[in-house]
């Protein structure tokens, strides 16, 4: 049996430090939540509103040091890279656990994973993948989002990416 290797790491990344209050943790983040793009995608036709990591320093930073009131059932950040390609994500600074979905440039779900916080854990996306979708743990069960489930990524996210 052969395991594929990680070639990016990606996504909750960054300084070490403690949890912190809700508003010490949003003064450590150097992308506020309300800077950053949106989109609306959707799973199983349910409508999830998600934060766009788009850069380097944004996917970098994801949802470090943001609490679990901040992250209702229906909204979440998706991380578009600019190709499919092997992808790996820890926790380091993520103070809420989270699922997380690797998917294809066609939005087919390869891969998903609920991540510990504050864990240097990585979770990979075992196959090529160009998006990473995280929620809060627990979400994608509820919603019944799985492997070879796919998620509805509008166009306009492709934009700038490419």
């Amino acid at each position: 049996m052969s395991v594929p290797v990680v070639i990016s790491g990606f996504g909750c990344i960054g300084s070490s430090g403690d949890a912190g209050g809700q508003a010490s943790s949003a003064a450590r983040r150097k992308f506020p939540l309300d800077s950053l793009p949106t989109a609306v995608i959707r799973v199983h036709d349910r409508p999830i509103t998600v934060w766009l990591a788009v850069t380097p320093d944004t996917r970098e930073e994801g949802l470090m040091w943001v609490p679990p009131e901040a992250l209702p059932d229906d909204r979440g950040m998706l991380f578009v890279f600019p190709d499919e390609e092997l992808l790996s994500f820890w926790m380091k600074d993520t103070i809420t656990p989270l699922d997380i979905a690797f998917a294809r440039m066609n939005g087919e779900v390869v891969t998903v994973h609920t991540m510990p916080p504050l864990t240097l854990q990585t979770f990979p996306s075992y196959e090529p993948a160009m998006f990473a979708l995280e929620m809060r743990a627990g979400v994608f069960a509820k919603i019944g989002l799985k492997a070879g489930d796919r998620l509805d990524i509008p166009d306009s996210v492709f934009k700038g990416v490419r």
